[in-house]
């Protein structure tokens, strides 16, 4: 029996290191494949609570073929379009324009990851595809028009007139309240970029120039998984970059609370299609070439439904040779990097650092 169990284990060691079961570090940088998923809303202590209760076994196995660092957020607010815009193109507001979800441009064209490798590597040569769950903060939308400016307004002005002043929302349930409140003040917040978006939402010229854009709806991870895995069968076995989002995590968090239990199963949620999208990635027999990072755009306020100041998230993969704590400006500049890409020669020039040795 015990030798049984050895010959069992030798096969399994040698299956690991198969092509297609594990991430090839000897993959040239210019023939490797990338994945950035973004967790919407996920803090750090929270997913290490997860570990703790062995919830997520997906991302613990891709911890284990590579590392996690932690990384800080800094120099916009601690919110999606911020999160997300800085995440993906390694620059702060003063270059892209978004400081936050109400106070944001376009972000100017030929600077996001999926340009820079167009760019780089040709339109024929690499596949670029953004799958999002969120609608506005992620958005594409043109710049506002003066009658949707003027509307966004007036609805704006019934809102205020209808609510008092302490903003108590007359509702017993305190569950209940909070939710209302919650969903007013989303409300509120999505009249107020409309009425700011006066040069285009944050990605209108990216989603131009890349090859899949599929966003601008609100869905969950049990909707996007499936188009997720869609997309990898029809670009899979060529070169791509993909960025993959899901929103539960956020608006469970929103609604329930940080230390709620649907946020917690949102977050195991997440880690159910990342297992789902690895195994597609291996039966595809390109996992070997294949980098994946899991990070977010912003963490919670501990216990709270908020995240005003939220600044504490990861960075998780599959690639040994990221090492180095850092900040989310430095995630486009490392991706680049590990993509082939001489980040040296890119203008503006990048204030992040890359994070793998």
């Amino acid at each position: 029996m015990r030798k049984s169990r050895f010959v069992l284990l030798i096969l399994l060691l040698v299956a690991l290191c198969l092509p297609g079961f594990c991430f090839n570090p000897a993959t040239p940088p210019s023939q490797r494949n990338a994945i950035l998923f973004s967790w919407d809303g996920v803090q750090k202590d929270h997913l290490n609570e997860c570990f703790s209760r062995n919830e997520l076994p997906n991302l613990a196995k891709l911890i284990s073929e590579g590392n996690m660092v932690k990384i800080d957020i800094s120099g916009h607010n601690t919110d999606t379009k911020a999160g997300h815009t800085q995440m993906l193109t390694g620059y702060d507001p003063d270059v892209t324009g978004v400081m936050s979800n109400s106070k944001f441009k376009a972000i100017p064209a030929g600077l996001s990851i999926f340009e820079r490798l167009e760019k780089q590597f040709g339109d024929d040569n690499i596949a670029t595809i953004m799958v999002t769950g969120k609608t506005h903060h992620i958005g594409s939308c043109p710049p506002s028009t003066p009658e949707q400016i003027a509307q966004a307004k007036a609805q704006l002005e019934k809102i205020k007139a209808r609510n008092k002043p302490n903003n108590k929302t007359g509702i017993a349930d305190p569950d209940a309240a909070a939710q209302a409140q919650q969903k007013r003040k989303a409300q509120v917040q999505r009249l107020n970029a409309i009425i700011q978006n006066t040069d285009g939402e944050p990605f209108f010229h990216v989603s131009k120039n890349i090859d899949i854009w599929d966003g601008e709806k609100s869905r969950t991870c049990e909707v996007n998984g499936p188009l997720m895995i869609n997309y990898l069968d029809k670009y899979g076995k060529g070169r791509f970059f993909a960025f993959y989002h899901f929103s539960d995590p956020d608006h469970t968090g929103h609604n329930h609370g940080e230390n709620s239990k649907e946020h917690n199963d949102a977050i195991i949620a997440c880690d159910k299609w990342l297992g789902e999208i690895v195994k597609k990635l291996k039966d595809l027999g390109v996992y070997d070439k294949t980098m994946i990072f899991v990070t977010a755009d912003h963490g919670f306020d501990e216990g709270k439904t908020s995240h005003s100041n939220a600044p504490y998230v990861f960075l998780a993969s599959n690639v040994k040779s990221l090492k180095r704590d850092g900040h989310q400006r430095d995630i486009a500049p490392t991706i680049l990097n590990e993509m082939g890409v001489d980040i040296s020669k890119l203008e503006p020039k990048f204030k992040g650092v890359v994070l793998t040795k």
